[in-house]
This record gives C-alpha cells, structure tokens and sequence, in this order.
C-alpha cells in the first residue's frame, strides 16, 4: 500500500526545487512567443492574503502555467499598489508608521505568494511606495507639466470629511466616498490636475478595438459621456462684462473710472506672479476692414476674452475697431510675449473667428504688430481710457466694440435647443461665476443678502442631497435677466442648488413644458409654462400637470419657424439658426471631468514643483528625481497636507533652489501610481544596478555633490525596445469595479506617453478579464458582516493546491461562487485518490505489462478525450470544467486494474497547472525528467476522442437491469442478441413473451413484454 499524499511536506520540498533552479527566472529580452499575463496588483493594506485574493491570484497563475506549457514565454509579475489611502488608512488604525506597516504587509503577502506556489519571477517585483518607483511617478508628472497636460486651478472639488482629503470625481459613487463610504462634500481648494479631457475623443473611440467585456466598454462610454449640441449665448440685461484691474501696482476702487471687479483681479493676481503689461495693436490680413460690423467686432472680442482666459492671459480691455484692434493685457514676465502670447492670442482667435464666419482660417491677422510697454499705473489709467475712447474717436458707437461694455453673457449646453421657444428662465449652478459675482457684490442687486444667504446654505450640502430624487426644488432669484432673441422673451435669472457647476456650463435653460425637472421648479417658484411640442392625441392644451409634460416625441407648435416640424428635423433647425444669427454654436461636451490628482494626505508621492518667492511654480529637475517623501512628519489626517509640518522639507527646498521657496505639500492620487505600473514591471530589471538604491544612499549622494549616476542619470520609463516587443498586456485580469477609475487612468497615460514619444502603442490592456467573486452564504465577504474567510487554517491543513483547486471548482472564473466549508474536503479527497490510483495502478500495470485488452483501447481514447476537454477548458478560463474531466477519467481508472505509465504520467501534466505540487510529485515519482512546467503540453488526436466503445443500457419493461460495453462497429441484431442473453435480463424475461424490442443507436435497448 502506497504512503498517502502529505502537502506539508511535498509542497515546501518544490517551492525549494523551483527557487534553487530559478525554474520561474525570466528574460525579456530573449522571449520568442511573448505573452504578457498580468493581474491587477494589490493594496497591501492588510496583514494577509484573504480568499480574495487567492481567488484573483492563484487561478491565473494556473493560467499561465497553462499557457507555459504550451510553448509560450510566459511574463507573469506581481508587486503592490502600496501608496495611497488604503495602506495609510491601515496604518492609522494599527497605530504603526505607513512605511513600516506597509513593508510589514508586503513581507507576508510575499511568503503567502510563495506558499501559492505561484511562478512570480520576483526580480521584476515593485512597490510603489519606494523611492526607485516613485521616481517614474514623479517623472511622468514632469512630463505631464512639460507637455502642458498638468495644471492648477483653484476651484469648488470633490472633499471626504472622514479621510480628510479631495477626490476625484471618479472616486465618488452616488455622492459618497468609493474608500469610506462617507458624504462628499464641496470644498474650494487650489488642486493639481491632469488635462484626461484632451484625450476624450481619443479614449471612446478605441475602445473599439479592444477585447474588453461589453458592459466594461460601455461604462467608459457613459463615463466619458460624449454628447453632440449647441452651445446658446443669451445676454443678461443691464450687466457688463467684468473689467479687470492692474496687476502691478497697488490700487484702490477710485483709482479707475467704472471700477473693476476686485474678485477677477485677486484671482489673476495669485494667476500671474511677474507680470508684465502690454497695450497691443492686431491689424488683420485683409484690406477689407474685417470688423465692419458691431456683430462681428462684438464676436472678435468675445473669442479673444475666452482664448486670453485658456492661455492664462489677463485681457483687461479690448477694443474691436473696422480695421484694427487695442488690447491691454498682462502675463507672466517670462514668457516670450510675440512667439507665446501675440501668436497664442491671434492663432486660436483666427480659428475660432473664421470659422464661425466660413472664413480661411490662416487669413484673419496681418503679421505686423505694434505694441506698447505699460510701467506704470498713470499709463495703465491713460492706456485703457484711450482703448475705451477708440470709437467715439472714429464717430462709432461703443455698443459691441468695446470688450468691457458687452453685456455679460450666460451660455448653456443643450442636446434639444428645439424647445428654446418654450424657455421661460435660466438656472444657475450655485458655485457659477455670475452667481458669485451677485453674492459679492461684483454685479449690484437688491438680491444679492439673498443671493449670498442661499449659496453659504448649499455649500454645506452634499452632491448626493442636491441631486436627490423628489427633493422639494429650493432656488433664489438673482435680481437679472437674460434675454431670448429667439422671441425677445425676457428670461429671469434664479440660482438652485439641482444644476451642478461641473456639468456642461453650469447653466441649464428652463424650458418646463418638457422637462420633469424644470416643470418642479417653475412651479415651485410660479414661472411661466409654455407648451411647444403637440401632445398625445393632438393636444395643444395650456400644461399645468405633470402628466402632460412631454420630453421625447411629438411635433412642434407655438415654436415659429419649426411649427409642424418632427423634434429631430427642429434640433437640426434650430441650430442652423443659431448658428446663422452668432447665437450659438454647434459643439461636441464629454461628461468626463480632468483628472484631480493631488490629495492632502502623507502616505504618497510628493508632486514634483516648488514656489519661488513670488509663488510662482517651477518644475524639479530630473535631477533631483525622486523628491523624497519627508518623514518627519505625523502621518494622520487633519484636512491639511501633512508635509506643510516638515522641517526637513523646507529646508531641503531652500538649500537646493535658495531662500524663501517652498515645496508643494500636497501628494499624488495613489491612481497615478498604478497608471503607468504595468510598463515598470517591463523596466524593473533594467540591468541599471544604480536604480537600486535607498532613500539614505541618494541622500549621501547629493550631500557629497557627486555627479553619480544614483543623483543624476536619465533615463526613460522603459526600454522602448522591450516595449515594443511586449506590449500591450496580452490579458489582464481585475476587478470591474475599475473601469471608470484605474482602466481609464491607464489608458490616457499611455496614450499621452505615446504622443511625447516614449511609447509605440496607445493601448496598455489589449484583451480584459473580470474575475468573479467569492461569496459565503450569498453575501459579500466583509469584516464588518464578520464572514470573512481566511485562507492560511485551509491551506495549513489541505495545501494550498487543493485550496486553489477548490475555488477552481466553485464555478467559473468569471463569475466566482459560493464558500464552502465542506466543499473542499472533496477536492481533498480527489487529492489523494489521484495520488493512490497513479501511484498503485501504475505499478500493478508494470507488473503485467505484456497483457494487453480491448480496455486498454477505451482508455486511449478517454485519455484523448479528457486532454481535448482539459485543454479547450483552460483556453476558455473554465478550470472548473478542467477539473470535472480529470475527475471523470480518474473514475474510469479507478475501475481498471493498471494503469500504464504513459497514461499516468499525461494526467499528471493536465494536473501540472491546476495543482502544480502534486503535479511535480507524481512527475517524478513516475519517473518524468525535469519539471512539469518545462515538459510540452500534451496533445490529443481527433480521431481517437471518438470512443472504440459504447455502454448500452438494457431496459425491460422502463426499468434498468443491465448494461453492456460494446465496439462501436456491433451491429443492431448482435446487440439486440446479446441484451437478452444478459444473466438479470433473462431471469426478468423467464416465462414472457416479447412484445417489442427498440434500440436507440448508441444508448439503449428497450423490451417490453
């Protein structure tokens, strides 16, 4: 009797035999049939692997071995997310500094891998919260700045209470923290972001190409939320466009005649940090005066404000003369004022102008260019009034040529500008400039306590209160209104807290016949109601229920130029008119959002920049790369960046830049960190021995001052070569959850790498896998559910083969299963069957090893089938099915009396990727040379899948009473012969006569007497 099977012993014994072979080690480079396997890396934010991760890992870790076997280079690396709120979280409640708890965390989770016996190569491991990693991350910020992809603005974001930092809108699921699960709450705050937006096109289009699940896909396209409309100018009456105030000198509200708003110049003051004024002169192309009209003049000077507005240039008034423009503006003294500014300022304004007026875009501007330095407060005064003065001059009137006295405009996106004879009044989201002007006091109104009241009110409030369904509408008048030169219909101006200002313009135009929404407001606040689509039936009735507001269907009425037209024949109508009469202008809107990066918290890579004196920003050199994470610090959370309270950090700052400048305080979004991971793991190797350095190593670099390589090298995020070769990830596999935050992320930073040139795919993940999930008892595992099952008591007393081959058989992988207890046993008991039936038949069949059966054919040919069922399983992912067939073809030996060596040693291969130490045990306890891992995968013959026999079942009288194994070949009259020769069918038959015989080809021999 053979020794049972003892994973105690046995799996060490291999986890020893493939470490001291290097049996996982790889080579990039010399890969001929690369196959990038790469599973989403994890948090270490918890001392242990749970069943969790088991699941995500040790599954495609059979895959691989799969795939290993079948002649493909293999690339299947692991490391650890260890940057951000989970780990820092984890650290608070142990009480342990993140950098201890975290390396603690990665030390466990690294000897659990072991014990998975997965084949990690672990020289390619990373972790993203060492300074040799955050190196790149701080190295793709760089680029991001350099590019002009990275940027900051102060403006109203996303706020956790709980963890005492920003979000981006990503990380907000129904109002509430994706982490902690806390309200969000808006907070202004200056941030950092990442320009996602210039790549939305680009990131909906070529999800196209990629393999991913349909309802992945589909979630970034809603996320990304392209949406093709207009764009509607109204003029708001009796308000002016705000007036700008010098920058460079100190000034008070009398100094300038018609005042200025002090909130615009504070904002450009924090803005622009050296600023220098110039007064311009644009004379166009053409000797036709291009500004002959006030409508045209008018449309210049507004395309310059916007264009001025984008390049962080201050216009603080313009002037559109037939013939010419006066512009004053100010911007940053270190920018190139004719090959920055004058080209920024005419080359958008060209393109925008001429194509709004069907012009040739390169045509609107001459190449000359006057301009006039402005020194001094006395000539800022003189400068500015003679702008202003400029058409009196010429016997012009000012309306629509001057940029300071054009009416202030509101403008709002909408998909249905069809309705727009039907619009009653505007509604703008609170934290709108125009609403912030009326609260402080920049436009006058009677409303603006009011106003000021209302705003303070919502700014308590959650996004997830504002948008929440059937919630009384609130709102406050502003005391203006817009006028609809469609009609003339004078539009009042309200504030309510339902319109959110990171939504289209932050301005919606109510139009209540036909819109749910803004029915509940107008009567809420009794505003007019006007129906402009035919109801049901013909109706043309006033509406004042909420059953006749009609949204989708319908024709037009009450609507002049579109009455009788189909809503979708009036959109198209309605925008050529808008367009036509320069009240509008057709765009494309994308619900995606710039990425919001920086977050006040310790735990994460410092960004990159420091102020000077002035505040101005400035990019670190490469060479200080990375800009260490200071540890002097408490690590808690106060709603302030912790690094603000690190001596160290200052003075580091000082002594390399100079007196008087400061770092940035706040630190990356632990989401960049894992954008960019899956090209680190090809460069983790790098064969650069000066990349494996620590914190203290670069610090006594830079403090002896060497020019060595550890301080100063420069290199890229990866080999381009290697890239090129390995990339995009063959398959990745991950949780759904990410397919709004990590899965886009990813995808825009390898697009933009791609674009600075680093890069030659714009894709990382070419083909993506969602795991299932693991369930006990139906429900989630959670702590808080307090059913959470821990792997280490099952993998102590089963293996952590039959663990792995136990959550194999839950089901499939992409759809997971439900925890068992007792369901592992039965993997366990298949364990040492399969150990027992090889090992003892194999030996009973060398015994007799000339004696050769018809048996010995069916097994060939079960044999074969099994291989074909175990291999088109594991190509699908189906390992559960896998199994089911090994099982199957264990039962059928089972019941012989040998088994050859060949045929054991072919089911210990099919097991080499399911349970690979038991598959290494039979290997070489059935004399196989080398490791499984190393051997071919075996290979089936069509012909012999199909079975050299048949098991016909006897029935007489419905009831089973034997069964027969026969040749396929026999015919109908012997089989029909030898079912009634059968010893229990004769003895049922004894005495009767024989009505019928029926034989079903293949199955079942049927008598009935």
């Amino acid at each position: 009797m053979n020794s049972p099977y003892t994973p105690s012993s046995v799996e060490p014994k291999w986890q020893k035999k493939w470490a001291d072979a290097k049996a996982f080690d790889f080579d990039l480079g010399k890969a001929k049939g690369p196959f990038y396997l790469l599973v989403m890396f994890p948090y270490p934010s918890g001392a242990r692997l749970h069943v969790g991760h088991w699941f995500q890992y040790s599954i495609p870790d059979s895959y691989g071995r799969f795939l290993t076997m079948k002649g493909k280079d293999v690339f299947h690396p692991m490391g650890f997310d260890a940057f951000g709120l989970p780990a820092e979280n984890y650290a608070i409640t142990s009480g342990i500094h993140p950098a201890k708890s975290t390396q603690d965390n990665v030390d466990n989770m690294i000897e659990q891998f072991k014990r998975m016996g997965v084949m990690f190569d672990w020289q390619y491991s990373l972790d993203t919260s060492k300074p040799e990693y955050y190196r790149f991350t701080q190295w793709l910020f760089l680029q991001m700045y350099k590019h002009g992809l990275a940027y900051k603005k102060l403006g109203n974001v996303n706020y956790c209470p709980k963890d005492k930092t920003v979000l981006a809108n990503e990380q907000v699921w129904e109002g509430k923290c994706e982490r902690c699960g806390s309200d969000v709450v808006q907070k202004p705050l200056e941030q950092w972001y990442w320009k996602i937006t210039d790549y939305a096109q680009e990131l909906l289009e070529s999800l196209d190409t990629l393999d991913w699940p349909e309802k992945t896909k589909a979630m970034q396209r809603n996320w990304i939320g392209r949406k093709e409309g207009i764009e509607i100018h109204y003029d708001v009456l009796n308000a002016q466009r705000d007036l700008i105030g010098p920058m460079n000198w100190s000034v008070n509200d009398q100094t300038l005649a018609g005042g200025f708003n002090r909130r615009l110049t504070d904002e450009w003051k924090r803005r622009i940090y050296s600023p220098r004024t110039v007064h311009l002169v644009f004379t166009p192309h053409s000797r036709r005066p291009a500004f002959q009209e006030s409508s045209e003049a008018a449309r210049i000077l507004r395309i310059l404000d916007v264009v001025a507005e984008r390049h962080d240039i201050a216009l603080h008034d313009a002037c559109a003369m037939p013939d010419h423009l006066h512009l004053l503006v100010s911007f940053d003294a270190a920018r190139h004022l004719e090959r920055d500014i004058v080209k920024k300022l005419k080359g958008a304004s060209a393109r925008e102008f001429l194509m709004a007026f069907h012009g040739d875009p390169p045509h609107l501007w001459g190449e000359g260019m006057h301009f006039e330095e402005v020194s001094s407060l006395e000539q800022f005064q003189v400068t500015i009034r003679y702008i202003q003065q400029n058409p009196e001059e010429a016997s012009l009137p000012d309306a629509g040529r001057i940029l300071s006295k054009l009416p202030r405009q509101i403008t709002v996106f909408t998909t249905r500008p069809d309705t727009n004879f039907g619009a009653t009044f505007i509604v703008l989201a609170p934290e709108h400039p125009f609403a912030q002007d009326v609260a402080s006091g920049a436009l006058a109104s009677q409303q603006q306590q009011e106003v000021k009241t209302y705003i303070h009110a919502v700014s308590k409030k959650t996004e997830r209160e504002r948008q929440s369904e059937g919630r009384k509408k609130t709102g406050v008048f502003t005391g203006y209104v817009a006028m609809n030169n469609l009609n003339g219909r004078e539009m009042p101006i309200w504030i309510s807290d339902f319109v959110l200002a990171g939504f289209g313009t932050g301005a919606v135009v109510g139009v209540p016949g036909h819109d749910m929404r803004d029915f509940e407001f107008a009567q809420a606040f009794r505003l007019p109601i006007l129906r402009v689509v035919v109801g049901p039936n013909g109706d043309t009735s006033e509406i004042e229920r909420a059953d006749q507001v009609q949204e989708k269907s319908g024709t037009m009425v009450n609507s002049g130029f579109l009455n009788g037209l189909s809503i979708s024949d009036a959109t198209q109508r309605m925008m050529d008119r808008l367009e036509s009469k320069r009240w509008g202008k057709r765009i494309v809107t994308y619900r995606l959002r710039d990425w919001l990066l920086s977050r006040q918290r310790y735990w994460g890579a410092p960004i990159p920049i420091v102020y000077d004196p002035e505040g101005k920003a400035h990019a670190i050199p490469e060479e200080h790369l990375p800009w260490l994470l200071p540890t002097d610090v408490e690590f808690k959370p106060t709603g302030e960046s912790p690094l603000v309270h690190s001596k160290e950090f200052k003075a580091r700052t000082e002594k390399i830049f100079g007196k008087g400048w400061r770092p940035e305080y706040d630190t990356m979004d632990t989401f960049v960190c894992s954008s960019f991971y899956y090209l680190r793991y090809l460069g983790a190797e790098d064969h650069f021995d000066d990349l494996r350095f620590t914190s203290d190593d670069l610090r006594i670099a830079k403090k002896k001052n060497r020019k060595s390589q550890i301080a100063n090298r420069h290199f890229s995020v990866v080999d381009p070569s290697i890239e090129k070769k390995w990339l995009p990830v063959s398959m990745y596999i991950g949780g759904p959850e990410h397919a709004c935050m990590h899965l886009i992320y990813a995808r825009f930073v390898m697009k933009a790498l791609k674009d600075f040139g680093f890069v030659s795919h714009d894709e990382p993940f070419q083909k993506l896998v969602h795991q299932g999930l693991i369930t006990n008892k139906g429900a989630k595992m959670s702590k808080s559910k307090g059913n959470v099952v821990s792997p280490d008591g099952f993998v102590e007393r089963h293996g952590s083969d039959v663990f792995r081959m136990y959550l194999m058989f839950m089901g499939p992988f992409t759809e997971g299963g439900d925890w068992n207890d007792t369901g592992i046993r039965g993997i366990d008991r298949f364990v040492q069957r399969v150990w027992t039936v090889l090992i003892e038949k194999t030996k009973r069949s060398e015994r007799g090893r000339n004696k050769t059966t018809t048996q010995d054919a069916s097994i060939v040919a079960a044999l074969h089938r099994t291989i074909q069922r175990v291999t088109e399983s594991l190509e699908r992912l189906h390992f559960n099915t896998a199994i089911s067939a090994l099982m199957e073809f264990l039962n059928l030996l089972e019941k012989k009396e040998g088994v050859s060596a060949e045929t054991a040693q072919t089911f210990a291969l099919l097991l080499g990727p399911l349970a690979p130490h038991l598959a290494e045990e039979l290997w070489e306890a059935l004399d196989g040379s080398g490791f499984v891992i190393d051997q071919e995968w075996p290979t089936f013959d069509p012909a012999l899948t199909k079975s050299q026999t048949m098991t016909i079942v006897v029935q007489v009288n419905g009831k089973v009473r034997a069964s027969m194994e026969l040749p396929v070949e026999t015919s109908e009259t012997d089989i029909l012969a030898r079912a009634k020769e059968q010893e229990n069918v004769k003895r049922h038959l004894e005495g009767k006569a024989i009505r019928k015989e029926i034989y079903v080809k293949g199955r079942i021999v049927s008598v009935v007497t």
